[in-house]
């Protein structure tokens, strides 16, 4: 059988190339990416626009300079001193005029790389679609080749309608030019191999050529004189096709600040912008370098060892009012909260990729981290206002507004190259802005309770295509294709923002409660001065009422009777005061839980519809009696009656379900719950049993409560408190049980004795464990939003808010919590201060 062969035309050719270049700023973008490729040390664009738009005026000089073509002559009329553009000429004209005055119009692309032969040309340079990237990944020196598609030459298309090149090889100092008229792509029926350009060797020096292209442009000379171009390549776009305004030059200029390879990553790559029309415009293409940050974090992931390598540097606080005002504060802080690592400010430590995930170890997820690939993280923290209660240093908040304004957010950088539109303006790709709004705490209100917000950080993402082919473009090379790899890419990076996250809060939360300290300390020896100062008034008007009644007879125990007074007055006066700021401090706590209290008469609401229904579920018995009386005798010993008998049974275990649940849910709401009162607790574990009973036996799990206690104790507290700790304990294990993959007795212990001055609470369960990625650092189950619930489909759904409110609960009743170290399950010990009767 015969074969053949496709054809493709030119034009679609051109569409397929166009796709890729939706606007020219991507084009101009993608040339200078070819420089780099080039192995360039030095990229120049040049604007030369003598129109922007179709003018609609023109001098007398300028129409005869173009009045030798009939489109001009025949619409511009004298008016005066001018000639003017006639109205209504028509959208042809109006596209045949653009493409007259634009042909001048041009832009150039200059670099010093490795240049190119005329067989280089030719062969790969000429060739849609080649893959000499893809099968040579790598430059002459080292980088890592920006493109791999090889349709990076419709670039030029996209920007004008000619196209010239200059280049000179640093192989063999041999050069060679090219031109092209990208319009012969529009002809029709034209096939792709008849498209030609125009090449011939030509003997170059290109520093020489591109000073008598830009004549008495200092600025440029300046640099050519300071540059090596005895290599390299000159690409000229004439017949430009866009309005290259300066306002759209400047967006370019801005682009290329964003996609430039920056500073910090040390690749000797600079770009210089100008526009020949304002030389003062413009000029070096700076890069994100931040010198002034509070915080900088350097993430380095290791798919092989699935570990991340981190420094992390701190430079926001004063450190010598630190160590002249708060050194005590630091003096039983571990490593690396100790006042010498905040001393040395940079400190180095590891985390595996599951212990920053806060995720078990899986088969799917290891083999998912291990695709992904290395890749680096570079993290800023600048915060853009500052708090008088911490000894922050000084900095200008104005210069750092503008350092973020123009380099903030966490941008993709593949092989050293911008990936948009990650980190751009409103592109909060981490969703720190929602991560925020959940947990809008202060910084150092509570350990790892505060989220970073998007407009106060900076920082790079460097991913390579070599590195990890899993994070691939989309085809109009717009982003990235947002799959497994790059959903677990975006988790690693929360991740270590999460690990910063919890380094400031745990350092500013000692100067936090510092300051809460002073203040009631201040707040109460302002309630005893203003205490004494109304109780001698009181003295002094009694005194006086005393003398204008009595007289002024001696009486030798005033003095003494006075001071007695005057204590117990001020007594009476700080007690009185301090329980009117108390009521102040109670109402805006009263203002914070309101919504809460709104979810419980929903809950009391539910609750009292679902006791209905449990009401109506009794009746079931009732059901039953009727059901053996209307089925026949000799129809009770069929599978009908006994299907029939089995549902009922079913329906009254679900019955007593709702009841228990419904009683609980009403239970835990009473008023005489909210209050705080003597806790016994024997007793109240003793109802704590019976809340559980139903629930645990249905799942084969023993609730053992074991009083030890022999001393009489008096504690005071909420017993609604007393069900948030260990609701959420028991709630736990029954998940850890869920886990086991043994065959055992599912047993949990409480005990609880008085020892000292303390009631001590040990609670054990041999579930699971604690999981592996909490015991490096135990205290971190304790922080909010940390969850390690999964559904049958490995998705989170737990809150992690369960042991943040144990731990809040325990620390609002003067408690104290610990995780202890268990062969078996969970273990751990909570202490309250109790008194004696």
């Amino acid at each position: 059988m015969p074969k053949v062969s496709f054809k493709i035309s030119a034009r679609t050719a051109k569409l397929i190339g166009r796709e890729n270049f939706s606007n020219p700023e991507g084009a101009i973008v993608e040339l200078v990416k070819n420089c780099y490729d080039a192995d360039a040390k030095n990229c120049l664009v040049v604007f030369d626009i003598s129109f922007e738009t179709v003018p609609n005026e023109l001098s007398i000089s300028d129409y005869r300079r173009f009045a030798y073509e009939p489109l001009v002559k025949d619409n511009y009329k004298r008016k005066g001193k001018i000639y003017q553009l006639g109205a209504n000429i028509g959208l042809d004209k109006a596209i045949k005029l653009q493409e007259f005055f634009f042909r001048d119009n041009a832009i150039y692309v200059i670099d010093n790389g490795h240049g190119m032969t005329k067989d280089v040309v030719t062969d790969q340079w000429m060739e849609i679609g080649t893959d000499n990237k893809e099968t040579s990944a790598i430059s002459v020196d080292g980088r890592v080749l920006t493109g791999a598609k090889g349709i990076g030459r419709f670039a030029l298309d996209r920007l004008g309608f000619i196209s010239e090149m200059w280049t000179v090889s640093k192989k063999n100092r041999k050069g060679c030019t090219w031109k092209m008229n990208w319009k012969q792509f529009d002809q029709p029926k034209k096939g792709l191999s008849e498209i030609t350009a125009d090449i011939e060797d030509a003997e170059l020096d290109l520093k020489f050529f591109l000073k008598a292209q830009f004549k008495g442009r200092s600025r440029i000379l300046n640099i050519l004189n300071a540059t090596n171009f005895s290599h390299g390549t000159v690409i000229k776009i004439s017949s430009v096709k866009d309005n290259w305004s300066e306002s759209m030059q400047e967006s370019v200029f801005k682009s290329l600040e964003a996609l430039v390879p920056p500073q910090e990553l040390g690749i000797p790559f600079k770009v210089n912008f100008y526009s020949l029309a304002d030389m003062r415009l413009f000029g070096e293409v700076e890069t994100a370098f931040f010198n002034d940050f509070d915080y900088k974090v350097e993430a380095h992931f290791h798919a092989a060892s699935m570990k991340l390598n981190l420094e992390m540097t701190r430079n926001e606080l004063d450190l010598k009012e630190v160590k002249s005002k708060y050194a005590e504060l630091f003096k039983n802080t571990k490593k690396p909260y100790d006042i010498a690592t905040l001393s040395s400010k940079t400190f180095t430590f590891s985390r595996t990729a599951f212990e920053i995930l806060k995720l078990e170890k899986a088969t799917s997820l290891e083999s998912r981290l291990r695709k992904l690939g290395d890749f680096s993280f570079s993290f800023y923290y600048l915060k853009n206002s500052a708090s008088k209660d911490y000894p922050y240093r000084d900095f200008n908040t104005g210069e750092r507004q503008k350092v973020l304004k123009r380099f903030g957010g966490i941008k993709i950088y593949r092989d050293s190259f911008r990936v948009r539109p990650y980190g751009d303006i409103g592109n909060d790709w981490l969703k720190l802005g929602d991560r925020g709004a959940q947990s809008p705490a202060g910084a150092g209100q509570r350990i790892g309770d505060w989220r970073v917000g998007p407009n106060q950080v900076a920082g790079l993402v460097k991913i390579s295509r070599l590195k990890n082919p899993g994070l691939a473009d989309k085809s109009d090379r717009g982003s990235l294709i947002e799959n497994e790899y790059f959903d677990i890419l975006r988790s690693l990076v929360t991740g270590v923002i999460n690990v910063f996250e919890i380094d400031r809060s745990t350092i500013l939360n000692l100067f936090y409660i510092e300051t809460k300290r002073k203040e009631e300390l201040d707040r109460f020896l302002q309630i005893r001065k203003e205490a004494e100062k109304i109780a001698d008034e009181i003295i002094i008007k009694r005194n006086k009422v005393e003398r204008e009644i009595y007289g002024t007879k001696p009486d030798l125990f005033r003095e003494a009777k006075n001071k007695v007074e005057k204590e117990e007055f001020q007594k009476i006066i700080e007690s009185g005061i301090g329980r009117i700021e108390k009521k102040d401090d109670e109402d805006a706590e009263l203002a914070q839980v309101r919504t809460l209290a709104s979810l419980g008469i929903i809950v009391t609401s539910f609750a009292h519809e679902l006791k209905n229904i449990k009401n109506n579920l009794e009746e079931l018995e009732n059901f039953e009696k009727i059901f053996y009386k209307v089925v026949p005798d000799e129809q009770k010993k069929k599978n009908d009656f006994i299907n029939g008998i089995d549902i009922l049974e079913l329906l009254k275990k679900d019955n007593e379900r709702i009841s228990h649940w419904v009683n609980y849910s009403l239970n835990a709401i009473k008023k005489d719950k909210r209050k705080r009162a003597p806790l016994q607790f024997n007793k109240y574990f003793s109802g704590l049993y019976k809340t559980w009973a139903i629930l645990l036996d249905d799942r084969f799990i023993k609730l053992n409560i074991k009083n030890n206690n022999k001393r009489v104790y008096n504690f005071r507290a909420f017993e609604m408190d007393m069900n948030t700790i260990f609701n959420n304990l028991i709630s736990n294990s029954i998940e850890s049980f869920n886990k086991l993959k043994v065959i055992r007795k599912r047993i949990i212990q409480v005990s609880f004795k008085v020892v000292g001055d303390k009631m001590q609470i040990l609670y054990h369960d041999n579930g699971v464990g604690l999981d592996k990625i909490f015991r490096k650092n135990k205290d971190e189950i304790f922080l909010p939003f940390v969850t390690t619930k999964e559904d049958k489909n490995s998705n989170e759904f737990g809150t992690g808010l369960g042991m943040y409110l144990v731990k809040s609960v325990v620390d609002d009743n003067n408690g104290r919590i610990e995780i202890l170290d268990s062969t078996v399950g969970f273990k751990l010990l909570i202490e309250f201060p109790v008194r004696k009767k």
